[in-house]
């Protein structure tokens, strides 16, 4: 792993990283450098060693292997196959890798199965299950912390595997999570080692001159590994180096089941940027003493993988089946594995609420909102969200499902927060459930502020919000076109203004006013600020109209490129301007009452399509069992969630009503606190999303609000709540 070009390693390593060894530079030298190892192992590779979210298909992955196996007979290319998946495949998956066409019809797609494999001894069939697997896979059907792994890590002179090219074979022998033993020794090569691997590694062609050759050091590496798991970071090259060797000198490949750190980390920490093996250690707060040589990346690798058990088993992963399984498909394609009855399903209520997803155990795995609780629930089971690979491998481990009842979409949303927020379910830090809200950012209290894009907001005193925007593609070309076309600075940091600092290549360029050498000063540079700042609240028609003028000027001077750039900024403008009515794009700003008064349907829905297990974790008792059945008022000030409140009586308007004017100024004059965050972002994406009659909205001017109105917006009279509150009494 260390000396070579290891290509699984690249992340980020040209985003900051720096280009620190061998293994960080290419990819495409990992994947043609396996010839000679299974084809199939050879498709999974290459479907790997891109980047983060490119990954192919698992079905493109076998199509290209099998097109490189043209002699193969078709046992053979499912033999291949289901070495990868131990965990076994169902017989429309095996008719097509085979045949065009036969999936469509799955008795057919059964018979052909059975009649190519049933009678071959090398095959099972689990008849419950309809899931074919070699017979030789039943010995990995034993739980994790009864599997025996061996995690390697070679030293090599290059990139590609041949004779004599290993330098330093590293490896930890593990029961479960629990390491046992080591083997380490440096090995001759048969010829030099370059410069560069010595300034990584530190092996010297001095210190190999009198260590033995691989022809001497790999019979007791093979006894040292036994019928283990190979584990590696980057297994692959690791693998290639060692099946080389084993097929040159004992006749046959390295026929070990095979587990990957690093592709592990990408499905167990698919938030992690930077995955080489020393960041990953020093996230989980590991030594990384002894890095790039054998014993040391190998201890390292063995560390992780004790993590990584431990993560997979909370996701239902708790047998090594199942694990070798899972890190060998790819990122999409993956088959659905369906525990949850169809009339489950269709038993769940279509109105707003909260799901919870979980195994078979009863542990948590995942929480949800929706608008339609069985069509959303439903959308995971049929095709629609399971295209995902992360939201498959959830649903292949799902087992029963409950439901909680919300009064409204923002009423589901706002719950579905806290619960993810206390409970912490493995799942949501995997899965996006919606793409992200954008702000754009305005920090007043610096004297040259700029317009800054981000996800989140903050608590700080002076920073102004606007926003929530859905994509960032056209937000980042607008703010970009918006701070060129009226000189606003791009530059981190504060200013300290010299008259001798030389700016940089856009104050050149005439793209920035400069502030930083005094070009122009703070009162004309704020002035620019709140023309940037009345465009994003939508009254961009002066800036649009100039920007129009100078586009025609240019195309009238024949200077079409620069015409050209002015239509495409105009374009971006247009688009970023839209108004939203009456509600301002200034987060802080937004002052109203939302009355939202619940669907019959969700009244009259059952609190839970499946009862919770019996070990259910204790938070969820914290869990109401039924939506509100009367209209709910959420005030809204200085765009904070201040007060939720049931109308059920005149009453509960008139204590609404008391709250807003005791708490109007309170809020205005009171900073953001950083627990107000969440639900902030929350009910100002919500009010930017919503429709027409999702709910009705009284829009604040002072500290005043008619209790009238609050009875109005909730589609109730006078005489009704009164009588609701007399029947209640």
């Amino acid at each position: 792993m260390g000396g070579g070009v290891i290509g699984g390693e690249f992340d980020g390593a040209f985003a900051g990283d720096g280009v620190n060894s061998l293994e960080d530079i290419d990819d495409g030298g990992l994947c043609d450098s396996q010839s000679g190892r299974d084809d199939l192992i050879v498709g999974e590779a290459s479907g790997d060693c891109s980047s983060d979210g490119a990954a192919r298909s698992h079905d493109t992955a076998n199509a290209s292997a099998f097109a490189r196996m043209p002699r193969a007979t078709a046992r053979e290319k499912l033999h291949a196959f289901l070495e990868q998946r131990p965990a076994g495949a169902d017989a429309a998956e095996l008719v097509g890798l085979l045949f065009k066409g036969a999936g469509s019809d799955p008795e057919l797609g059964a018979r052909l199965i059975h009649g190519l494999i049933g009678g071959d001894p090398n095959f099972v069939c689990d008849e419950a299950a309809g899931m074919w697997s070699l017979r030789q896979s039943v010995a990995l059907r034993i739980p994790l912390d009864d599997a025996r792994f061996v995690v390697v890590d070679l030293e090599t002179t290059g990139g590609r595997a041949s004779a004599g090219s290993i330098i330093e074979i590293g490896a930890c022998r593990m029961e479960g999570q629990r390491i046992t033993g080591t083997f380490e020794t440096l090995v001759r090569p048969r010829m030099p080692i370059p410069r560069f691997v010595t300034g990584l590694t530190s092996i010297t062609n001095e210190m190999v001159r009198d260590a033995p050759p691989i022809e001497q050091v790999l019979p007791a590496f093979r006894e040292f590994l036994g019928d283990a798991v190979m584990v590696a970071h980057n297994a692959p090259f690791d693998h290639s180096f060692l099946d080389f060797e084993f097929r040159r000198l004992f006749g046959i490949g390295l026929r070990n089941p095979v587990l990957c750190t690093l592709r592990l980390s990408r499905r167990l920490l698919p938030s992690l940027k930077r995955r080489r093996l020393d960041a990953l250690a020093n996230h989980f707060g590991l030594s990384t003493e002894g890095r790039h040589r054998g014993l040391g990346d190998a201890r390292m690798a063995a560390e992780l993988l004790s993590i990584f058990i431990e993560m997979a088993a909370k996701m239902g992963l708790n047998r090594l089946d199942r694990l070798i399984d899972w890190n060998h498909r790819g990122s999409a394609g993956k088959r659905v594995e369906r525990h949850v009855p169809p009339e489950v399903i269709a038993a769940l209520p279509r109105t707003p609420g909260v799901y919870l997803m979980r195994n078979e155990r009863g542990d948590l795995l995942y929480i949800g909102k929706a608008a339609r609780l069985r069509d959303r629930v439903a959308s995971y089971f049929n095709g629609g969200a399971a295209r995902n690979a992360k939201t498959a491998e959830l649903v292949s481990h799902v087992h029963a499902i409950e439901t909680r009842p919300a009064s409204s979409a923002l009423d589901a949303a706002l719950h579905e927060a806290r619960l993810i927020r206390e409970l912490k379910p493995p799942y949501n830090r995997m899965l996006k459930s919606a793409a992200p809200a954008f702000f754009v950012k305005l920090d007043l209290s610096d004297p040259f502020p700029r317009l800054q894009i981000s996800t989140k907001i903050t608590a700080r005193v002076g920073v102004m919000h606007l926003g929530p925007f859905i994509g960032r593609h056209n937000l980042d070309h607008a703010t970009r076109a918006l701070s060129r076309i009226l000189g606003l600075r791009t530059c981190g940091g504060k200013l300290a203004p010299d008259e001798d600092f030389s700016p940089c290549v856009y104050g050149q360029m005439g793209h920035c006013s400069t502030p930083c050498n005094f070009t122009i000063d703070e009162g004309a540079y704020n002035e620019r600020v709140g023309r940037a700042v009345a465009f994003l609240r939508g009254r961009g028609g002066n800036l649009m109209g100039a920007l129009a003028r100078a586009r025609e000027q240019s195309a009238a001077a024949m200077r079409f490129e620069e015409a050209r750039r002015f239509h495409r900024e105009l374009e971006a403008l247009a688009a970023f301007s839209e108004r939203v009515s009456r509600l301002s794009r200034v987060v802080t700003e937004n002052n109203l009452v939302i009355v939202i008064a619940p669907s019959q349907a969700s009244s009259n829905s059952a609190a839970s399509a499946t009862p919770p297990p019996a070990n259910s974790l204790p938070a969820i008792g914290a869990l109401r069992a039924e939506a509100p059945v009367n209209p709910i008022a959420y005030v809204v000030l200085s765009g904070r969630l201040a007060l939720t409140r049931e109308i059920d009586s005149i009453g509960a308007a008139i204590a609404v009503s008391v709250f807003v004017a005791e708490h109007y100024d309170r809020y205005r004059m009171r900073p953001v606190a950083r627990g107000e965050l969440e639900a902030m972002t929350i009910v100002a994406r919500w009010l930017r999303e919503r429709d027409a009659a999702d709910g009705r909205l009284i829009y604040l001017n002072g500290v005043t609000v008619e209790p009238g109105a609050i009875l109005n917006a909730a589609g109730i009279s006078e005489p009704e709540t009164l009588a609701i509150a007399s029947t209640a009494d």
